[in-house]
């Protein structure tokens, strides 16, 4: 019976995915960290490709200056829990995949690895400055085999890095000392150009006083639905890839950034 539906409920997949590859896609379990902007449209779509277990956490609640982007942000979830939300949203897609909500984010080392654990693979989507938790998250997945990745929305535009479990770690990427000791240092602040490797056209240009008051968070991160869900969808792609292994996957130092507005699609490397 189980079966049956799952069948039913994915049938339009077929074509695009063989009957095996949407078996491993039901059969893959994916974290996701973070389900904000882009985590919970990104969740949405991994249920809707019949991915079959999914795994959402965010201890943030949705602020009406969440409603131009968030998943699940409306009047009638203001002040409500954002992975809680986003799950009441989806489980009904798909009754029989198994989706799990924590509500207490990423706060030490054990949390990371309790949610890294059994996963095929982690996607970080958590708020910007959240270097610390980025890196237990993917020491975490390095330990497991598993890879781990980011998205970001710019502007009009989104970017991801994907690193391997054997590859470059999240240390090196940002340009930060290795096996950095992460409960003996204080915040943490990453080179622009590993966080935008490609500026936008149309964006005014970012100085380091702009991005000091945003790591302090004097000011928040401008960002649009239309970059928000371009990320997601993003995120969404390269996840399928990891799991069915379709093309070369395009790991760090390389990046993967697309803008629709500069009709750019760039796929570069950090040097």
């Amino acid at each position: 019976m189980i079966d049956k539906l799952y069948n039913e409920l994915f049938s339009r997949n077929m074509g695009v995915f063989s009957e095996s590859e949407q078996e491993k896609l039901r059969e893959a379990t994916i974290a996701i960290a973070g389900v904000g902007g882009v985590g919970g449209l990104l969740a949405e779509r991994l249920i809707r490709l019949g991915v079959g277990r999914l795994k959402i956490n965010d201890p943030g609640n949705f602020e009406k200056s969440n409603f131009n982007r968030q998943f699940g942000s409306s009047m009638l979830s203001l002040n409500d829990n954002k992975a809680e939300s986003v799950f009441s949203q989806i489980k009904d897609i798909n009754p029989n995949a198994q989706i799990e909500y924590i509500t207490t984010g990423i706060r030490t080392v054990d949390d990371a690895i309790n949610f890294v654990r059994d996963c095929d693979l982690i996607i970080d989507e958590m708020d910007f400055g959240l270097f610390k938790q980025s890196i237990s998250l993917q020491r975490a997945a390095r330990k497991q085999g598993i890879h781990y990745f980011f998205t970001s929305a710019i502007g009009f535009g989104a970017l991801v890095v994907i690193f391997s479990p054997q590859g470059l770690t999240l240390e090196e990427y940002d340009n930060l000392p290795p096996n950095v000791d992460l409960n003996n240092v204080g915040m943490i602040k990453v080179p622009l150009e590993r966080i935008i490797p490609v500026a936008p056209s149309y964006a005014p240009v970012i100085k380091q006083d702009v991005l000091e008051e945003i790591y302090t968070g004097k000011i928040s991160v401008p960002t649009v639905s239309i970059g928000v869900g371009l990320a997601s969808i993003l995120a969404a792609n390269e996840a399928v890839n990891i799991i069915l292994r379709r093309r070369e996957i395009a790991v760090a130092p390389s990046y993967t950034y697309i803008d629709l507005l500069d009709r750019k699609f760039i796929v570069g490397k950090i040097s």
